[in-house]
């Protein structure tokens, strides 16, 4: 028995209820996340979050979205956030491979699951940097850590926007219905707890988190009987 057989069963089991939970959450996790004020607070007090923002768009507008600028370290990213949670879901990582235009590969022993699979399109692994620096830098630094966040929000939004695509086997690997159901919601949860961790705090996040998901358990608790 592989260390990866139990957290693959248990994602497997997980998969199909987590997807149809997930639009009934996407609501929730919106009003939320309206409710926290956070697009005022980023525009008021965290401009250079906003100029690392115009920064990378500027340079994706004028550089990364051509032709010759290829995507070496795009794919790169891409293998590695497999890589990541392949090691989370206890899976031996046994190689990474990428290339300038003809994609990559994460080699690794265990069964595989859908969340190692799909975890590219929705979790922005470059955002963990930011956040570290910020835990172990002074506040003189804070500005610094914005701008880079900034920078790689919208880095991580314009690779995934250009990695989303029907040829994509990783789509393919997970059903196109697994993905159109779970991802909406999963980046806004994903990009509104770290954005929530950038402006507030980790404890903020995880509230947002519970309340998104406290909203629509209430809401299915009071619908699945009047169903069946």
């Amino acid at each position: 028995m592989h260390p990866s057989d139990l957290p693959s069963f248990f994602l497997t089991t997980l998969k199909w209820p987590l997807a149809l939970i997930c639009p009934l959450l996407l609501p929730f996790a919106v009003l939320e996340l309206w409710r926290s004020d956070i697009l005022l607070t980023v525009i008021f007090s965290h401009q250079t979050f906003l100029l690392g923002s115009a920064a990378y768009l500027l340079s994706w507008f004028f550089i990364f979205r051509r032709d010759f600028s290829g995507s070496y370290f795009s794919t790169f990213e891409h293998e590695l956030t497999h890589a990541i949670f392949a090691w989370m879901t206890l899976h031996k990582v046994t190689g990474l491979s990428w290339t300038w235009r003809d994609g990559g590969e994460c080699r690794y022993e265990g069964r595989g699951n859908w969340l190692m699979t799909i975890a590219p399109y929705f979790f922005p692994t470059l955002l963990l940097v930011p956040l570290l620096l910020r835990t172990i830098l002074d506040a003189s630094y804070i500005p610094l850590t914005e701008f880079l966040f900034g920078f790689f929000c919208f880095y991580h939004l314009t690779s995934t926007w250009r990695e989303t695509h029907p040829a994509q086997t990783d789509l393919r690997r997970v059903t196109y219905l697994f993905a159109w159901l779970f991802l909406p919601t999963a980046n806004v949860m994903v990009y509104g707890f770290f954005i929530l961790m950038l402006i507030a705090d980790i404890g903020v996040a995880w509230q947002f988190v519970l309340n998104t998901w406290h909203g629509g358990f209430l809401v299915l608790l009071d619908t699945w009987p009047k169903i069946f």
